[in-house]
């Protein structure tokens, strides 16, 4: 699994425990990874360089954090990690930073082909990688994505699968049009068809036991999961992660005069 391989590479990595850490499934058998990631006290030495991989990492700091070095193949600076910035890594590059810190921040980690799928998914063009101005961009957006992870990753077992492909969903579309280059358009906004809120209704009656994804919803009615998760919203002006029991806030299938969908 993407989070145990996470969390035990970091552990080696920067001489940490193990970090708690969770996974989001996009689209096949695509995952992106939220792990807590912080250092308690200081060490001498320099962290090893990560394997080489196909993907990318925001450091999002909780806290302040000084770094008397961080390395980008061979080139290295002193770092000040301030909260509200986002600090991006290319996992092809070879990143090396001081154990000297203590930090305590959220780290995101987003391979390229859940980059590619998701942007494929969406109708858009490739998204060729990940650019930021500066090492260290200001990003509230991200910082508040962080905050609203943490209680997630530090207490998996009480979270949903539904909450945390949510906010894979939404970190994902935030960081391609933020650091991938892709033009903020127009996007689809039709909500779910007849035939989609029986199938959904039907689907969630039979799997609440199970705590049925978005991406299974999505995959029972024909679409993607992101289209599914737009469609929900405007179908019940909600998200399909913030309901205990969603079936409860899907409209009915009887349209009123003005062809909109009533609650239930």
């Amino acid at each position: 699994m993407l989070a145990d391989r996470i969390s035990n590479a970091l552990s080696k990595r920067f001489k940490i425990p193990p970090p708690p850490t969770i996974a989001a499934k996009l689209i096949g058998n695509t995952q992106i990874a939220f792990s807590r990631f912080q250092n308690l006290e200081s060490k001498p030495g320099y962290s090893a360089p990560p394997e080489r991989e196909e993907a990318f990492v925001f450091n999002v700091p909780l806290a302040a954090a000084r770094f008397s070095r961080v390395s980008i193949n061979g080139l290295g600076q002193s770092v000040v990690q301030a909260p509200g910035k986002a600090y991006l890594f290319d996992l092809t590059s070879r990143n090396e930073i001081s154990l000297d810190a203590t930090y305590n921040a959220v780290r995101f980690h987003m391979p390229q082909l859940a980059i590619d799928q998701m942007a494929y998914e969406k109708g858009i063009r490739r998204v060729g990688g990940l650019y930021s101005k500066e090492l260290g961009q200001e990003d509230q957006i991200l910082h508040r994505l962080a905050l609203t992870l943490l209680p997630a990753i530090e207490n998996s077992c009480e979270v949903t699968t539904a909450f945390v492909e949510y906010i894979g969903l939404a970190f994902h579309d935030h960081v391609i049009y933020t650091y991938g280059g892709i033009p903020r358009g127009l996007r689809p906004s039709g909500g779910l068809s007849p035939w989609q809120i029986r199938r959904a209704h039907e689907f969630i009656e039979e799997n609440l036991a199970g705590d049925p994804s978005i991406t299974a919803m999505a995959a029972e009615c024909g679409i993607s999961t992101s289209y599914f998760t737009r469609a929900f919203r405007a179908s019940t002006r909600d998200d399909p992660s913030s309901m205990d029991h969603p079936k409860a806030h899907l409209p009915c299938e009887v349209p009123d005069a003005g062809d909109k969908y009533v609650s239930c």
